[in-house]
């Protein structure tokens, strides 16, 4: 059975010995792991017994990222209930929390490079002026 925890409940765990992270409605334990964090302590530290869905999509985790935080998982968050992000202090959204089993990892959008629009281009244009020219 999982253990669900409050959102409350998971704020009190907001430092560097006690340390919780609520990840796409997910409770972690984070406290062992703070130290070897890839992205250092202070990205941690600063979402603590918060909601760091939103930070943890725009990273990009690799899946082997994504595997190793759920060794951490310890639960749930509460059904409705959600931690305060930094960045939704102010704001009426949230972000939701979503059922383990519904949650699947995916990768983040990547922008297309305009540079690889221009180096075809460049290519186009010395295509046809080696066919006009010389052809």
């Amino acid at each position: 059975m999982t253990t669900v925890y409050s959102a409350d409940e998971v704020a009190s765990h907001d430092n560097e010995k006690d340390l919780w992270m609520i990840i796409h409605g997910g409770v972690y334990n984070l406290t062992k792991f703070l130290q070897e964090h890839p992205g250092g302590e202070e990205v941690l530290l600063n979402l603590a017994g918060q909601d760091g869905t939103e930070c943890f999509d725009e990273m990009g985790h690799t899946a082997e990222a994504v595997q190793l935080r759920e060794t951490l998982k310890i639960g749930v968050v509460a059904e409705g209930g959600t931690g305060v992000s930094k960045s939704s202090i102010g704001s009426s959204k949230n972000s939701p929390t979503v059922d383990d089993d519904d949650w699947e990892y995916q990768e983040p959008k990547k922008e297309s490079s305009t540079t690889a629009y221009i180096f075809i281009g460049i290519l186009v244009l010395v295509y046809a002026l080696i066919y006009k020219y010389i052809l």
